[in-house]
């Protein structure tokens, strides 16, 4: 593009040399002056070379149209997936815990299973609370390796990362049948209230469980039946069915079929030589015949340890099942 300036001049270099020009011998014009070519857009690396323009006035410069900009749309960047979240590590851990029980009068035992990476994202628990036979101590779960059971199945992300609670007997769960002041009011007024006032035990029928071995069988099957609103699942697992003190209203195999049990998950095993046997196929027998629904395994197996042990990760398994693995469907920690 010629500047204005420079365009000037050289029109009036050219009229001073055509005056002298007529005045003087007669000679060959002097060439033109050299204009430069318009750039083109854009420019080039290295000046075009000049041009010498015919004899005559010089021509009138015409400006080339700047091109026309052509605006290519920029994709919007592509959104960065965020990474899956590193499974927990971590074992659980089980801790001995205590209260001071009003209906016992005198201290409680119980032991509390923690899953992996406990509390660290504000979320509440589903609880499975679990006790065992009328000899046992509240750690009977913990030897037959449930806590190991469960760090296996929740690292491997089969079931929920949850709570357990295992608890203690005592002269109630011994001497008392069932109903108001028995092991019942114990475990419904204060054990459960306790865990869920100081863990971040989901406080919701939907997020509990109940269950037990032995006489704890009995106890689970009492409690749920006669509160089925407060559970989603109860287990009896060899149920010492032979409470010779419990009443219709509290015998589990009378309010299996009296009481209704909505939709409360039921589950009954026994093994095959077990001594107590009887009483627990006929339970499953009656609630079969009468359209209760229920899952029932009889096993190989006696009544004792091995045969708990062993099937400890099935009665685990069966109870998380409810339950989503992803925590994010939980609600908030009460105490977060």
């Amino acid at each position: 593009m010629i500047r204005p300036g420079p365009f000037r001049a050289a029109v009036v270099t050219t009229m001073l040399l055509v005056g002298l020009a007529a005045c003087a011998t007669p000679a060959q014009p002097p060439p033109p002056p050299t204009q430069a070519r318009p750039a083109a857009t854009p420019p080039p690396l290295t000046p075009p070379a000049a041009e010498t323009a015919a004899p005559g006035p010089p021509a009138t410069p015409t400006l080339a149209p700047p091109p026309t900009a052509t605006t290519t749309p920029t994709p919007p960047p592509s959104p960065t997936p965020e990474p899956s979240p590193t499974p927990c590590a971590e074992p659980g851990e089980v801790v001995a815990g205590t209260f001071q029980s009003t209906l016992a009068r005198g201290e409680h035992r119980y032991r509390l299973y923690y899953p992996p990476c406990y509390g660290q994202d504000g979320r509440a628990y589903p609880t499975v609370y679990l006790f065992a036979g009328n000899i046992h101590h509240e750690g009977k779960w913990d030897e037959l390796g449930l806590d190991e059971a469960a760090d296996e199945a929740i690292h491997a992300g089969e079931i929920a990362p949850l709570l357990i609670v295992m608890s203690a007997g005592g002269w109630l769960y011994d001497e008392t049948s069932g109903g108001p002041g028995s092991f019942e009011s114990l475990v419904l007024d204060e054990l459960i209230p306790h865990v869920e006032a100081t863990t971040c035990a989901w406080a919701a029928a939907e997020g509990r469980a109940i269950g037990g071995l032995s006489r704890g069988g009995y106890w689970a099957l009492e409690i749920a039946f006669r509160f089925p609103d407060h559970f989603l699942s109860v287990g009896g697992h060899s149920a010492a069915l032979l409470d010779a003190f419990a009443g219709p209203d509290v015998n589990p195999q009378q309010t299996a079929l009296t009481n209704d049990l909505g939709d409360l998950r039921i589950y009954l095993d026994i093994g095959d030589n077990d001594y107590l046997r009887t009483n627990t196929i006929r339970l499953h027998e009656e609630m079969a015949a009468a359209g209760v629904a229920h899952e029932w395994h009889l096993n190989e197996g006696e009544h004792n340890d091995a045969y708990w042990s062993a099937h400890a990760p099935d009665y685990l398994r069966w109870y998380a099942a409810p339950w989503p693995v992803e925590r994010s469907a939980y609600p908030p920690c009460p105490g977060s």
